[in-house]
């Protein structure tokens, strides 16, 4: 993660360099990423660079923790409004995040570069499955434990920890294969949606007859 030093600059200024990496690696592939290119983007020096990131790898991390953060304040409105209905807020994630990158083609590119990266995504600290960083969650309780104490947990059939911990974990990976889906085929966003709401109503009222 950034140094202390980076997150002291003025807020104008850490967009700038943010949105320089972002141009960089949605350009080419993360192992074809130029520091260079993004200094020289963000019009800073190499030793500033290095006062506030370790390496590039530092950077993504930074990029998607940054994006998670803001994602987890997103999520606990959206609950605070439509009173901690975990699949409606699904669904309105899933919208939104569609709508953010299809006003950032950037970021896209920036995603499919990570994934496409021939090490493990874990190479940057970062986790794409069930339990993706979210910034503002303490270090200790994980995004299903957060999510926990804000759903109406009345509304769900089962009530012991484990099994709502199950469905919190389905339906998060639900989400993150449709919005990677998207990613990788940003025009089948239509049949992307109509699977990602079929999963949404299978894990809500299940498959066997009553």
């Amino acid at each position: 993660m950034p140094t202390e030093r980076f997150y002291r600059l003025p807020e104008a200024k850490k967009q700038i360099i943010r949105e320089a990496a972002i141009k960089e690696f949605a350009r080419v592939p993360f192992d074809k990423a130029s520091i260079n290119q993004i200094i020289q983007n963000a019009d800073i020096s190499r030793g500033s660079f290095y006062t506030y990131f370790e390496d590039k790898q530092d950077v993504v991390r930074y990029i998607f923790e940054d994006h998670a953060a803001q994602l987890k304040d997103y999520c606990e409105s959206e609950l605070n409004r439509n009173g901690g209905d975990f699949f409606t807020m699904l669904d309105w994630l899933f919208e939104f995040t569609i709508r953010q990158l299809t006003e950032s083609k950037e970021m896209i590119e920036v995603v499919k570069h990570v994934f496409s990266y021939q090490e493990n995504t874990s190479a940057f600290g970062i986790e794409f499955g069930c339990k993706p960083p979210m910034g503002g969650i303490k270090p200790e309780e994980s995004p299903v434990q957060w999510l926990l104490k804000k759903i109406r947990l009345e509304d769900f059939a089962v009530q012991s920890e484990q099994k709502l911990d199950t469905v919190m974990q389905l339906g998060m990976v639900s989400l993150l294969l449709a919005i990677r889906a998207y990613y990788q085929d940003p025009d089948d966003l239509e049949a992307i949606r109509i699977r990602y709401r079929d999963a949404m109503e299978v894990l809500k009222y299940g498959v066997l007859k009553k």
